[in-house]
């Protein structure tokens, strides 16, 4: 209490001094200042298009004498430093508005739009405004705002990007976008003049100016100062005014730099707006923090470097890295030694000696197949556990995080095994971390790479290990390269690991039925007779033995649709993915190890009677109008290309119904009605001509089509060609026939239907 009558008496007599007689200097009251000055950029009118502006302002708390406000224009005759308005300054107003006493509202707006049009090339513009009385008592003080014409709108927020290790930091970002003009909110490529950094140290007994400090950007490499940065500078801004300034360096735990930029952002070159910069000399295992503002030309800045110890966090690396085995252990399969055993959901479990975070360099630990300790190394007195691991799978081009791995990422690493035997077993004490890998495929050759990470961020080395994985139960197949065994009830055989492809590696797509059957039974195999898969054996393959609906192995918490669509490009419209093998998900394999049966490609397969010969299989990344992914990735689905064709009738009766002007025809004789006419087949009339479809590649007559007579005359050579497309066909006989009303599927032309979204692959059948 006693403290705030000192504060009470203080500010008292405070008052009292500025109030007294003795002060020099014009008077000012409070109570007869302009309030709450700002700019409004919109028109009165809300839906005009046009660059308007406008001040708001509220009026002063004293109004009673109040008669009338005086806005000057420009700083020609009230500048931007003087406090006071002279006789002359009242004389030359811009313009006088007379306050109303009767308005209700503490606001006025201005609309200054005509009065500022001369202006607008400059950058900013001061608009001063004050308030007269009747009374000449005190003034109110002369009040101003700035209308800015150029660019008065912040850069957007930088982000920073960080990699800690030992002694120091990498911090990566890219220039920010910077909106110069509020009318014209799409161009975004403003120059930025620079960024101002601290970097400070929470430890309060660290030094850290004369760290070594690099920076790159644009090919250029600055590790000295001078060039790309200025240590123990920063950007500064007042209005319209941007300039680099000295920074105080008495306080040893701030790092102070000033980066010049000076271009715009650049939307052709991505390139062009990366910056790094490397901080090295930092104490390992130590926290700091780092903030960055950026400055656009005009002085305008985002983001904040003053509340130092409330900017991004990072956190050096303690001094000695985790350390890792060399080997990979796994539960191997008893008829295949040294190969690993899958298990029903074709994953693979994998084991490796715990990893531990060393205290000092000379720790004693051997790194082997497993970690072994000195005696007089204990935990927490020599090494502490690590924070986590991380496992990568190879798939040909680069390593993938594997972070299914085991299941739910908080559950991994939990259970600890022992070596008992010549396996591993469950044990609370044990020294082995297990983990598992899934959507592996029989014979596979798995490349993993294990790492752990201390609380610090350190990676230890990586351990590199290759397992060859048993293939399934072949019941004695030994299938040709690229094809895997399928062994069921009813059959068995090989089919092709992915759909066929040629010589280069491509996939071979957009090839008639006839076409894929040929390329599959051009394959020697010693053993075995290879042609397209039979639909039966496609269809149990896809159904992995009943387990499976959609030939894949459901090992995530996505729905089934999502899946598809995610992992097996099932209607996503991407022909590009499906093309290229590396752009392809491991995930979308059966239980066989065979890829990609719903999604990428729909396949090619030989049916089961000659009717249904030409008969297609699974789905494929186009996506059809009203079919869910589901319905057409089922394994039991089967889907016919067929054309649309006039409907008619060559060898049957027709009864022809009339009810006043209109006629009905049936192929079924209906007692309930009264027949117009019957006809029979010596009665038709219609004409249709037929053609043979041939292949020009090879000559043969692949199928047949037809086309009403009168449509074909009328066509003429240049009909036919557009018909025929990458086909020929040729006119080959005349049937005559009853056109019926409307069109009818017409299943033979299967035989000449091709698409690049088919491909096919071939099965490989015991002798």
């Amino acid at each position: 209490m006693n403290f705030l009558k000192s504060v009470f008496a203080v500010l008292a007599m405070f008052l009292l001094l500025s109030c007294s007689d003795g002060s020099s200097g014009t008077e000012y009251a409070f109570d007869r200042e302009i309030l709450e000055m700002n700019v409004l950029r919109s028109c009165e009118d809300a839906s005009s298009t046009e660059a308007c502006y406008r001040v708001r302002f509220r009026y002063p708390i004293e109004t009673e004498k109040l008669t009338q406000f005086l806005v000057w224009i420009d700083t020609t005759v009230v500048g931007d430093t003087v406090s006071s308005v002279s006789k002359h300054a009242r004389e030359n107003a811009t313009l006088t508005v007379e306050y109303n006493s009767k308005k209700e509202s503490y606001y006025d707006t201005l609309d200054l739009t005509e009065y500022v049009k001369d202006f607008l090339e400059y950058d900013s513009l001061q608009v001063a405004i004050w308030p007269e009385y009747s009374d000449n008592g005190d003034p109110g003080a002369l009040q101003r705002v700035f209308l800015h014409f150029g660019d008065d709108l912040a850069p957007a927020i930088v982000t920073l990007q960080d990699s800690v290790f030992v002694d120091g930091a990498v911090f990566d970002w890219a220039r920010p976008t910077d909106q110069t003009d509020f009318y014209s909110p799409e161009s975004l490529s403003g120059p930025i003049a620079g960024y101002s950094i601290v970097v400070y140290a929470l430890n309060e007994k660290e030094d850290i100016r004369k760290a070594k400090v690099t920076v790159e950007h644009n090919g250029e490499v600055d590790s000295v100062g001078g060039n790309l940065y200025l240590r123990n500078y920063r950007f500064k801004s007042k209005n319209d005014s941007v300039w680099i300034d000295t920074t105080s360096t008495t306080d040893k735990r701030y790092l102070r730099l000033a980066i010049p930029d000076g271009e715009g952002f650049s939307v052709d070159n991505d390139s062009l707006n990366r910056f790094r910069l490397t901080i090295r000399g930092l104490k390992s295992e130590s926290q700091y923090t780092i903030g960055i503002t950026s400055y656009d030309s005009s002085g305008n800045y985002s983001g904040s470097v003053v509340s130092a110890e409330n900017n991004h966090m990072f956190i050096t690396t303690d001094s000695v890295a985790p350390v890792m085995p060399t080997k990979l252990f796994f539960w191997q399969d008893s008829l295949n030694p040294g190969f690993a055993k899958l298990d029903s959901n074709n994953r693979v479990r994998i084991f490796f000696s715990r990893s531990v975070d060393p205290f000092k360099q000379d720790n004693g630990i051997i790194v082997d197949t497993v970690l072994s300790y000195p005696d007089s190394c204990y935990e927490f007195f020599c090494f502490r556990g690590v924070q986590s691991y991380q496992v990568d799978r190879y798939d040909g081009k680069e390593w993938v995080q594997l972070t299914e791995a085991g299941g739910i990422s908080d559950e991994r690493y939990v259970d600890l095994y022992k070596v008992s035997g010549d396996t591993f077993k469950l044990a609370d004490l044990g020294d082995f971390v297990v983990d598992t890998i899934r959507w592996v495929s029989p014979g596979d050759t798995l490349i993993l790479r294990v790492r752990s990470i201390d609380s610090t961020g350190y990676y230890s080395k990586a351990l590199i290990d290759t397992i060859y994985v048993s293939a399934s139960d072949t019941s004695g197949l030994e299938c040709p390269d690229g094809y895997l065994p399928v062994v069921t009830n009813d059959s068995k055989f090989c089919m092709e690991k992915f759909e066929h492809m040629d010589s280069t590696g491509a996939f071979m797509v957009n090839l008639l039925h006839s076409e894929a059957k040929a390329a599959c039974e051009a394959v020697s195999a010693s053993g075995f007779s290879v042609t397209l898969c039979k639909e039966r054996d496609w269809e149990l393959a896809c159904l992995s033995g009943g387990t499976s609906s959609y030939g894949v192995i459901e090992e995530e918490s996505l729905a089934a649709s999502e899946y598809l669509y995610t992992n097996c490009n099932v209607a996503t419209g991407d022909s590009a993915s499906a093309a290229d093998i590396e752009k392809r998900s491991y995930k979308c394999a059966s239980k066989y190890g065979l890829r990609d049966l719903p999604g990428q490609y729909q396949e090619w397969v030989l049916g089961r009677s000659a009717d249904t010969l030409e008969l297609l299989k699974g789905s494929s990344y186009r996506h059809y109008d009203g079919l869910d992914r589901e319905s057409i990735a089922l394994c039991t689905n089967r889907f016919f290309p067929y054309y649309t064709r006039k409907a008619y009738v060559k060898d049957t009766t027709v009864y022809i119904y009339r009810s006043g002007a209109v006629v009905d025809t049936s192929l079924t004789l209906d007692t309930a009605r009264t027949i117009y006419k019957t006809l029979k087949q010596k009665d038709f009339r219609d004409t249709l001509q037929f053609f043979a479809v041939k292949n020009p590649a090879t000559g043969e007559t692949v199928g047949y089509d037809y086309a009403p007579i009168a449509e074909y005359r009328k066509g003429g050579e240049d009909w036919l060609k557009e018909v025929a497309g990458e086909l020929e066909y040729v006119p080959d006989h005349v049937e005559v026939v009853f056109m019926l009303n409307g069109t009818q599927p017409y299943r033979k032309v299967g035989a000449f239907y091709k698409n690049t979204s088919i491909s096919f692959r071939c099965c490989a059948y015991p002798e």
